[in-house]
């Protein structure tokens, strides 16, 4: 189990990017490796706009989402343990960017479904936020294959009772520089005049084209002729899960976990009134996290049956329980204060077992 005890790191003097901005109600930070100059983000837990900590361990909780998703081996970012001493919350967690700025871009679920529907306001229309629409728009930009990424979500999201996939919680990443360097294999192997090669020139020119108005940050607002071109030409690839702190009842205070430690029904309550951001098309109200995986069901019977074999095949109460203890592990003894308190480390793994019987109930 110690390959999913979390690393520490302390990112005092590391560079930080002051001119980049980051989406989410999180305090994140771009900052860069002080040798290598590799991009991580610093997050700590919910801020608001006075300055107050909302949720000051919803940090430890995607700590824990991000391990137990590496146990169970669903395709998820990696997250650890790190410090900045100068912060405003000086602890938080730490992850590798997903993509370099001079090769490719994460762009996020919510620029396809506006691109796709253009009358589709994100902070409006939130009982629009279907599984349908999502499954709509993927489809229009030929990205069906990454139906079964989704149902991966929804599923790792019932199992730590994610509640806040929005449209900027999952995206899709496109590979300027690889798709350049196919262009340019392709070319060279071709041993044809080079007007026979003027197809393949033209294509590798237009990515270039592409890559080069990332570079130049032309993508503030994304055309959906640019989302095309990027589907249709480009090599591109479902991004890892990511921020999936907003669980685990990181919402508590230490005086609601000590009552909810010895009390089934408030446990049980929990788990029942956890509902997915996700929405299902004529259903007015928001559906907890396995009453849709029951509507998925009907239309993707072998699909979510793979992925929670998949889950029950590796999960081991055992295995959770030293995962969630050694959470904290490499934190330095004069960091103490800010472990994780052992009340809220039990409550986890009962929560995280209770959901995963809910899984097992579903086949």
């Amino acid at each position: 189990m110690d390959a999913y005890t979390p690393t520490y790191t302390d990112v005092t003097d590391w560079n930080y990017i002051v001119y980049q901005n980051t989406t989410g109600s999180r305090s994140k930070k771009i900052i860069t490796h002080p040798e290598n100059g590799d991009e991580y983000f610093f997050k700590g837990s919910k801020e608001l706009p006075d300055g107050e900590i909302r949720y000051p361990t919803e940090f430890w909780s995607e700590i824990v989402s991000s391990k137990i998703g590496q146990y169970l081996k669903f395709n998820i970012l990696d997250y650890n343990i790190a410090y900045n001493e100068e912060g405003t919350q000086k602890i938080g967690c730490l992850s590798k960017s997903m993509v370099s700025n001079s090769e490719n871009k994460l762009t996020e679920g919510k620029v396809y479904l506006t691109g796709y529907k253009s009358s589709y306001n994100p902070e409006k229309d939130k009982k629009d936020y279907t599984f349908q629409f999502i499954r709509k728009t993927l489809s229009s930009f030929n990205y069906e294959g990454y139906i079964k990424n989704l149902l991966e979500i929804i599923v790792f999201d019932a199992l730590i009772g994610n509640s806040d996939r929005h449209q900027e919680n999952w995206g899709i990443i496109t590979n300027f520089n690889q798709t350049i360097q196919d262009f340019n294999e392709k070319i060279n192997k071709n041993n044809d005049r080079w007007y026979k090669n003027w197809g393949l020139k033209f294509l590798k020119n237009l990515a270039i084209i592409q890559s080069e108005k990332f570079k130049k940050d032309l993508f503030t607002i994304s055309k959906k002729t640019d989302l095309i071109i990027e589907s249709d030409l480009m090599r591109n690839y479902f991004s890892p899960i990511y921020d999936s702190g907003c669980c685990l009842g990181r919402e508590f205070n230490i005086d609601k976990v000590k009552k909810m430690l010895i009390d089934k029904q408030m446990q049980n309550k929990y788990i029942r009134k956890g509902v997915s951001e996700i929405h299902w098309e004529g259903k007015d109200k928001k559906l907890n996290h396995f009453e849709l995986i029951k509507l998925l069901q009907h239309e993707y019977p072998e699909e979510i049956k793979l992925l929670i074999n998949k889950v029950a095949k590796i999960f081991k109460s055992e295995h959770i329980k030293v995962i969630v203890n050694n959470i904290d592990k490499n934190l330095p003894k004069e960091l103490k204060i800010h472990k994780l308190p052992i009340e809220r480390k039990e409550l986890m793994v009962k929560l995280i077992n209770l959901r995963f019987n809910k899984l097992l109930e579903l086949i």
